[in-house]
């Protein structure tokens, strides 16, 4: 999709982000949906792997900053957050943050198709989406951010307060599930 934006728009900038912490993104609501309704939280492989979370006001702030930024046109910057995180210290300080004692089971949940319509049904997303999420989670995915941090300069918040931000927004979007 990238290419095909760059090609048909020259002047136009492709910013790429790992995950984008949001009450509206979908990768945010399954990890948080899976921690309030599970008792354990099930670790798969993957938990290890190493990600720049951003907060989605800072992927908006990159978005205006791109807009009207000179000599930006036709290039790709990869956006992140300030903090480098595997996913098992992200879900343990979502459930921090949701006041949710929650143990990890590691190697608890493997990362086969066949384990992609459980998850779905407690995340309340749709398969098609965890499966191939889940499934692309083989190794870290850092961003080399610092030629977007250079051409825009924008700052970044916290992942402790992007996520209180989206449960917050979220919150107001949908009531938070409570067992």
């Amino acid at each position: 999709m990238e290419r095909i934006l760059l090609a048909a728009t020259p002047d136009s900038v492709a910013l790429r982000a790992s995950l984008v912490i949001g009450a509206r993104s979908r990768s945010f609501r399954a990890i948080v949906a899976l921690i309030e309704r599970l008792p354990a939280v099930p670790l798969p492989p993957w938990r290890r792997y190493r990600t720049q979370p951003i907060d989605e006001r800072d992927a908006i702030a990159y978005l205006a900053a791109a807009a009207g930024a000179e000599d930006v046109g036709g290039r790709v910057f990869d956006i992140a957050g300030p903090e480098v995180l595997t996913y098992a210290a992200m879900i343990e300080r979502i459930a921090g943050l949701l006041l949710l004692g929650r143990p990890d089971a590691e190697g608890a949940a493997a990362a086969g198709r066949d384990h992609d319509r459980p998850r779905a049904r407690v995340s309340g997303q749709p398969k098609e989406l965890l499966g191939p999420l889940m499934q692309s989670l083989g190794g870290d995915l850092l961003a080399d951010d610092a030629a977007a941090r250079a051409a825009f300069a924008v700052p970044l918040h916290s992942f402790d307060a992007a996520v209180e931000h989206a449960l917050r927004e979220s919150e107001q979007l949908e009531p938070r599930w409570v067992p």
